[in-house]
């Protein structure tokens, strides 16, 4: 859940502020969130983890106490602080009313512990707060999955276990992502790659392309992402019949449809891929390839 709001809110061009950005014992915990809280106008507090403790019986109230820190600035801090603004989680509605009931008759959302959910309401909620443009929700998906299929493959370049990130690692994982991140289509022809195609750039280029022979592959591939390792691909074998692989960050997440494909139904696929909507995979049997 943690990955999911931090991505987010980076995708839509915000700086996340955590107090796990920093270790120094020298530092006490609770000032460095006090400083935190204090340099930033805007909060996200998820108050659900109220399970207790196998050892000790008792809940963790660690995030309840940061959220009342945060409505203290607002409330009785002055000048700036006044202007502070803040997103509440709980799992399910309602269910905060039954152990930090003072919060009750705040609009207080929540996230059913689903990360897409997390993420939807993240954006729409920073989109209200901002004179930014963001991408919705369904992109902000996308980017997310595309991110976490790559991070693999970057994190063993740097000899890394994405289990075992801290926060100020993931946070520049993620800023490295976001800020590299490209849609390109590429065509095999000598035609230059197009960047962040339209729909009628895909469609012209993939209604263009012929049955290969020998002085030309007939293929069109569409990435996502910011390595190369995240792709839509389909290659033409005969007259209106393709195959279609996709790849999902990492080589070992090679796929391959079971059938051949008209060429309309390619088109349609590779428009849904680009628009972020998951069903491009459906009524399709996928088979793992290996790739060397």
């Amino acid at each position: 859940m943690l990955r999911a709001i931090v991505f987010t809110l980076v995708d839509c061009g915000f700086v996340p502020r955590c107090a796990l950005e920093r270790s120094d014992a020298s530092e006490i915990r609770i000032q460095k969130i006090y400083q935190t809280i204090e340099q930033c106008q805007f909060g996200i507090h998820d108050i659900s983890r109220t399970q207790l403790d196998k050892k000790s019986k008792l809940p963790r109230f660690n995030m309840p106490l940061e959220l009342g820190i945060f409505l203290g600035a607002k409330f009785i801090g002055a000048g700036s602080q006044r202007e502070k603004a803040c997103l509440v989680f709980d799992q399910d509605p309602k269910r905060y009313q039954m152990y930090l009931s003072d919060v009750a008759g705040q609009d207080i959302s929540w996230h059913s512990n689903e990360p897409r959910e997390v993420v939807r309401r993240v954006r729409d909620w920073v989109a209200d707060m901002s004179d930014k443009n963001t991408p919705t929700s369904a992109f902000i998906w996308d980017h997310y999955t595309t991110f976490l299929g790559e991070l693999r493959h970057t994190t063993f370049k740097l000899k890394q276990r994405p289990n075992e990130l801290t926060y100020s690692d993931l946070l520049r994982h993620i800023q490295t992502f976001t800020a590299a991140y490209a849609e390109e289509l590429v065509l095999g022809t000598s035609e230059e790659p197009i960047s962040n195609p339209t729909p009628i750039d895909i469609k012209r280029s993939i209604r263009s392309i012929k049955p290969s022979d020998s002085n030309r592959t007939s293929y069109v591939i569409l990435s996502k992402g910011a390595s190369g390792y995240t792709y839509l691909q389909a290659v033409r074998e005969t007259e209106g019949q393709w195959g279609l692989e996709y790849q999902d960050g990492h080589i070992d997440e090679h796929y391959q449809a079971a059938v051949m494909l008209e060429t309309e139904e390619v088109v349609a696929r590779f428009l849904l891929y680009a628009e972020a909507d998951e069903s491009w995979k459906s009524e399709v049997d996928w088979v793992s390839i290996e790739i060397e």
